[in-house]
C-alpha cells in the first residue's frame, strides 16, 4: 500500500489485517469494520513476537466508562482507514466513532525508514455536543515477561532524600504492579520510558509528554501488561485535541540495541532527518551571574573563542531589572524583555555580530512561559492570564503565564518575535524555572486539565518558532532537566541535564543515565571551577573536561582567572573532542559498568558510544579507585568479521582487532599517572 525506504505499509483484505514495517520490526493490527480493532503481532527482526494477548491497544475513558478503543459491543465503529506518505515516513490513520458519546477517534501510526519504531497517538473530536474525555491515554499492550528498566527523574532536593538519586537506572522483576509518573513536568521525579529485557530482545516505549503523566506494568501470568498515558484528568472536547504521543517498539540486541532504535527514530522520524551538532557551548550563567554586561561579554567571548569554543550563550540577566536582589536574581525583571540599557547601551545585536566575526555562534536565554508579579499591568502582561492553583500564584514573586489562553500564547510571540528578528541569533535558550498546574477559572480549560491545556499551549508557541526560524538552535532546560521527554526532541536541539554541574562524577552519572533514552549529542553539561575540581592548576584538568565530553562539552568559568596553562590544558582537551564528534553526533550509547556515582560507584565507570551506522566507536573509562589499576572494558554492537583500529587520545594506536574479538577478549585498561580519563577510539578499517 505504501513504501518508504525500508518502511512499508501492507494490508490484508481477506483477514483485515494492516502491517507496518521497519528495520525488519513489524506491526499487524486488525482493522476491519467486521471486527473488533487490536494489534496482534509485534515482531522483531530475530522472529521474537512480543504480544502476548491480541487487545486494543488505547483506551478510552468517556464519563464514568472506560473503553477499549475499536470494541463493537460498546459500541465503536470503524469509519475507515487512510495512508499518507511524508518523505521518509508513513502514517496509518484509523478513524473510529463512538455514536453514543457523540465521539470520533482516529488512532494515528507513524514510522520512519531506517527506524525500528512506532510513533502511535489518537486524535479526538466532537460529532455532537462537548464530551469529555479522562486520562487520555497513549499505549496499552501485553508483552513478554522480563526485567523492567526505568530511569529516575530530576527529584530536584528530594534526590539524596528518597535515595535514588539523579538520573539513575533501575531494573527489577516486577511480580505484582510498578507505576511510575510525574504530576507536573516530565521528569521531576522520573523520565517517561520504559523498557522491557527478555534476554537477546529487548521492548521500549517513550511518552512524547512534557507534562504529567503515568506508566504501569502490572504482571500477569507468564506476562506484562503495560500502560501509558496522563496523569489523572478530564478534558471537553470543544474541539478537536491530540493525545499524547508515545513511540515503542522490539527489537534483537538488548539493552543498547533499543537505545539505538529509540535514536534512529528521533532523527529520522520526530526530527525528520534533523541532526543533531553538539557545539562546544560557553555559558555565562555559573559564572557570571546577572553581573554582566557589553566590555566584560566580548572580553570573555574572545577568550572562550581562543579556547576552542563554538557557541557563546548570554543567559539570564541580560534584560532591565535583572540582578536587583544581588547577581543571582534573575527573577527580577522577567517579563520585560527589553535589554538593560545601562549594561548593553548598544543592545544585544552587537554581540552577536562580535561574536560572528571572531567565528563563534551567539545564543541568548529567554523563559518565557514565567514573569515578575511587580510588571503585571506594564508590558502588555494581564493578570488574568497567570495561573494560580486555589488561588496562589506558586510564588510571592513570580508567576507562570497559563498558555491555555491564545492571548497570552500571542503576546509571548509579540516580543520574542521581533527579538529574535534585532539580535538574530543562532541559539535560544528556553529555560522554565517554575510549574503550578492552572485551577484558575476563566481559563481555557476546566478544573484538572490545566496541565494538559499547558503542555499543548507550550507546544503551540515551540511550533510557531521552530516553523518560524527553521535554522534557529533551541536549547530545552526547566531548572536543569525537568521537562526531558522524547517529544521535547521534536522542537529542541539539546538539553540542560542538571543545575549540579559538578562534580565530575555526578555530571557522568547524568549522562550515563539518560543517553540510556536520548541521543548523547543532546545532553549538556558544564565544566565549571568547583571547590573540589579547581580549574586553576587542575589536579586532573583530562578528567574534569572529559567527563563533559560523553554528551555535549560545556565550558563555564572566567577565563581571566586562568594561567597560560590553564588555558592550554582545557584547550587541549577541546581539541580532543572535536575529533570525537564524528562519532558523538550521530551515536547511540552503551553503559557497560553501572553508573558512576559520588559515594558508592564502581570502581571504573565506562560508557561506549557507537555511531549510526556501527563503523566507529568511543568508549569513555574513568577510574574511580587507586586500587583497581585496570579494566577489562567489552565494547557492543561491533560488526563480528570486520576489523577495528583502536586508538587512545593519549598514547595513540593500541593495535587491531576484529569486532568478534574485541567483544569477547575486551580491551584492557591501565591506570595512568597522569589521568584517571581514557578514552579510546574504534574505527573500522575500510
Amino acid at each position: 500500500m505504501a513504501s518508504a525506504g525500508d518502511a512499508t505499509i501492507t494490508h490484508d483484505e481477506s483477514s483485515g489485517a494492516w502491517t507496518l514495517s521497519a528495520s525488519g520490526t513489524s506491526l499487524t493490527l486488525s482493522l476491519d469494520a467486521g471486527r473488533d480493532f487490536g494489534i496482534s503481532r509485534l515482531v522483531t527482526p530475530s522472529g521474537t513476537s512480543w504480544i502476548r494477548s491480541a487487545i486494543s491497544d488505547s483506551i478510552i475513558k468517556v464519563g464514568t466508562s472506560t473503553i477499549a478503543l475499536g470494541a463493537r459491543a460498546s459500541g465503536f465503529q470503524l469509519q475507515g482507514v487512510s495512508l499518507d506518505t511524508q518523505g521518509d515516513r508513513l502514517q496509518l490513520n484509523a478513524t473510529f466513532e463512538l455514536g453514543s458519546a457523540g465521539l470520533r477517534v482516529t488512532r494515528h501510526y507513524r514510522i520512519a525508514a531506517g527506524a525500528p519504531a512506532f510513533e502511535a497517538w489518537n486524535t479526538y473530536s466532537p460529532t455532537q455536543g462537548t464530551p469529555t474525555v479522562a486520562d487520555l491515554n497513549a499505549l496499552q499492550i501485553v508483552v513478554n515477561a522480563g526485567t523492567v528498566r526505568t530511569l529516575t527523574g530530576l527529584k530536584g532536593d528530594n534526590a539524596d532524600v528518597e535515595g535514588m538519586g539523579v538520573f539513575t537506572l533501575q531494573q527489577k522483576t516486577v511480580t505484582a504492579s510498578q507505576t511510575i509518573g510525574s504530576s507536573g513536568r516530565a521528569s521531576e521525579s522520573w523520565v517517561p520510558w520504559l523498557a522491557v529485557d527478555s534476554g537477546k530482545d529487548e521492548f521500549y516505549m517513550a511518552l512524547m509528554w512534557s507534562g504529567a503523566w503515568s506508566m504501569t506494568a502490572t504482571r500477569t501470568s507468564g506476562a506484562l501488561s503495560l500502560a501509558a498515558g496522563l496523569a489523572p484528568m478530564t478534558t471537553t472536547l470543544r474541539g478537536t485535541v491530540d493525545g499524547p504521543h508515545v513511540v515503542f517498539g522490539a527489537v534483537t540486541g538488548g539493552a543498547s540495541a533499543g537505545t539505538a532504535a529509540l535514536r534512529s527514530y528521533i532523527v529520522n522520524g520526530l526530527r525528520t532527518g534533523r541532526g543533531l551538532s553538539p557545539l562546544v557551548t560557553y555559558n555565562t550563567w555559573f559564572s557570571y551571574g546577572t553581573s554582566i554586561d557589553e566590555p566584560s561579554m566580548i572580553a570573555e567571548m574572545d577568550a572562550a573563542a581562543a579556547l576552542g569554543a563554538e557557541l557563546f550563550v548570554l543567559d539570564a540577566g541580560w534584560y532591565a531589572g535583572a540582578g536587583a536582589g544581588g547577581s543571582a536574581d534573575f527573577d527580577a525583571g522577567l517579563g520585560g524583555w527589553t535589554a538593560d540599557p545601562s549594561r548593553f547601551p548598544n543592545g544585544l545585536r552587537p554581540l552577536r555580530d562580535h561574536a560572528h566575526s571572531i567565528g563563534l555562534k551567539f545564543g541568548l536565554w529567554v523563559e518565557p512561559e514565567r514573569v515578575n508579579l511587580s510588571l503585571v499591568g506594564s508590558f502588555g502582561i494581564e493578570d488574568d492570564w497567570l495561573v494560580t492553583n486555589n488561588g496562589d500564584y506558586g510564588s510571592d514573586h513570580a508567576a507562570m503565564i497559563c498558555l491555555s489562553n491564545k492571548a497570552a500564547r500571542d503576546w509571548i510571540l509579540s516580543w520574542l518575535t521581533p527579538l529574535l528578528d534585532e539580535v538574530q541569533p543562532d541559539y535560544l535558550k528556553w529555560d522554565n524555572n517554575m510549574w503550578v498546574n492552572c485551577t484558575r477559572e476563566g481559563h481555557e480549560h476546566g478544573s484538572n486539565d490545566g496541565n494538559f491545556t499547558q503542555v499543548n499551549g507550550l507546544y503551540d508557541v515551540l511550533q510557531t518558532v521552530r516553523d518560524q526560524y527553521p535554522d534557529l538552535l533551541i536549547e530545552n532546560v526547566s531548572g536543569g532537566g525537568n521537562r526531558l521527554d522524547v517529544g521535547m526532541l521534536r522542537y529542541s536541539d539539546v538539553a540542560w541535564m542538571d543545575d549540579r554541574t559538578a562534580p565530575s562524577a555526578h555530571v557522568r552519572h547524568n549522562i550515563e543515565g539518560l543517553s540510556a533514552v536520548f541521543p548523547p549529542a543532546y545532553l549538556l553539561s558544564f565544566v565549571t571551577d568547583h571547590s573540589t575540581e579547581p580549574l586553576h592548576e587542575a589536579p586532573d584538568i583530562s578528567l574534569y573536561v572529559r567527563s563533559r565530553m560523553g554528551g555535549v562539552l560545556g565550558l563555564c568559568f572566567r577565563s581571566v582567572e586562568f594561567v597560560d596553562a590553564d588555558a592550554a590544558g582545557i584547550a587541549h582537551e577541546i581539541d580532543i573532542y572535536k575529533g570525537l564528534r564524528s562519532v558523538i553526533g550521530g551515536a547511540s550509547a552503551s553503559l557497560l559498568t553501572t553508573q558512576a556515582d559520588t559515594a558508592n560507584g564502581p570502581s571504573w565507570d565506562v560508557l561506549q558510544a557507537t555511531d549510526g551506522n556501527g563503523a566507529d566507536a568511543v568508549i569513555s573509562a574513568y577510574q574511580n579507585d587507586d586500587g583497581v589499576d585496570r579494566v577489562n572494558v567489552k565494547p557492543v554492537g561491533l560488526e563480528s568479521e570486520t576489523t577495528y583500529s583502536v586508538e587512545s587520545v593519549d598514547t595513540g594506536l593500541l593495535g587491531e582487532a576484529s569486532g568478534a574479538d574485541l567483544m569477547s577478549a575486551g580491551i584492557d585498561i591501565l591506570q595512568s599517572p597522569n589521568s584517571a580519563a581514557h578514552i579510546l577510539t574504534l574505527r573500522a578499517r575500510q
